[in-house]
């Protein structure tokens, strides 16, 4: 039996970010506010869950009390305006971020945290769910630089607007049981050395790929991911660096569900059906019906991978407060490199679902990194 966990303490994940940010470079010749203020104040706003930064700074300044609390959780000695913590985080290299989720992830490893996150064993080897997708947090029709990508869009008029801005690909270890998540260090998703063509979410993806590997090499990883990377290209990717993958797919005429189908009548594609009551006053009855194949082509290209289906399909009924019947029914479809079976298809259908409450979550932040609207970080 292995050693319980530990709690993680607050305390200590500060002082190693702290300690992280003491590393970065200054590239200002003369400054009055250290460099470090800067960067734990930008994480304060997030971890004090402050609306914006003008008002981050106006808390702070003001009141006595709330600047001797913010000294001791974040040692910062004083809160820069919020247009001045704008202009100095623009100046950091944003490489220099990465050694910060490392030192972070290796306490998480240390306190036995990570362990509660396993999402099931393949071979004997505990495996973790690792969510992708991309978003966006600065956007602008005025306020360009050399790595905005940008965005041609048509009014009803068919003028064109040019919109410039900044897209990153987050990446979070998840489980379906928790509420909480353990990020990743992003990449970013933009243009460089002055090309003119835009970044791509599955080019970042990639190096995202190259540096979690480097950085996590033991670490066995199942990746959730959206219909986008639903290809030859990235599914053949993820196993050169021997990953495992649940990839959301959306039902169409393909090959694909072509093959499902018609293995249906030779006995290829398997079915299994449950069902489970919940609620104290209002009953609600759940049918989970699943329907499975393995090793299927995913489409007609003679380089087609082959992999795995699972499909479930999710109704809700119950009787309303009018006494009238109340239906819901979901639908959710995955591709996978995990062989299928009656005896783990729930499991991976719960996981392949985990990415989708993970991508709501990832909209509301996204809203409140917006907060930092004219912040667009050196890459």
């Amino acid at each position: 039996m292995g050693r319980q966990a530990n709690k993680l303490k607050v305390e200590e994940c500060h002082e190693i970010i702290l300690k992280e940010f003491s590393k970065f470079r200054e590239k200002r010749p003369i400054f009055e506010i250290p460099l470090n203020n800067f960067l734990m104040s930008s994480f304060a706003v997030f971890a004090l869950k402050s609306p914006s930064l003008l008002q981050f700074e106006q808390h702070f300044t003001e009141e006595k009390t709330r600047r001797h609390n913010l000294n001791s959780l974040f040692k910062i000695d004083r809160v820069p305006s919020d247009t001045h913590l704008r202009d100095v985080l623009e100046t950091v290299e944003y490489a220099q971020y990465r050694p910060v989720f490392q030192r972070l992830f290796s306490y998480i490893q240390r306190s036995k945290t990570l362990e509660q996150f396993e999402f099931m064993k393949i071979n004997g080897q505990s495996h973790y769910l690792l969510a992708t997708d991309g978003s966006g947090y600065y956007r602008s029709e005025k306020v360009v630089c050399d790595c905005c990508m940008i965005e041609e869009h048509f009014d009803e008029n068919n003028k064109l607007t040019l919109k410039f801005g900044h897209n990153i690909l987050a990446g979070s270890i998840v489980h379906p049981n928790f509420r909480q998540v353990i990020p990743m260090c992003p990449e970013p998703i933009m243009r460089v050395d002055g090309r003119s063509k835009n970044d791509s979410e599955q080019t970042a993806f990639r190096r995202f790929l190259e540096d979690f590997k480097r950085e996590h090499p033991k670490l066995k990883i199942i990746f959730l991911l959206d219909a986008l990377y639903a290809n030859g290209p990235i599914i053949k990717l993820l196993r050169e660096y021997k990953y495992e993958f649940i990839i959301a797919v959306k039902e169409t005429k393909s090959l694909l569900f072509m093959l499902v189908k018609e293995g249906e009548t030779t006995g290829e594609t398997q079915f299994l059906e449950t069902s489970f009551e919940f609620g104290e006053k209002v009953i609600k009855t759940t049918k989970m019906n699943y329907r499975f194949a393995n090793n299927v082509r995913l489409h007609q290209d003679k380089d087609s991978p082959f992999i795995n289906f699972v499909q479930v399909k999710e109704v809700t009924e119950w009787i309303g407060k009018k006494g009238r019947p109340e239906r819901i029914e979901r639908n959710f479809t995955f591709i996978t490199d995990i062989l299928v079976t009656k005896n783990n298809i729930a499991q991976l259908a719960k996981g392949g679902r985990t990415r989708c409450d993970v991508s709501q979550k990832l909209v509301q932040f996204e809203g409140r990194l917006k907060n930092f609207s004219a912040t667009r970080f050196t890459f």
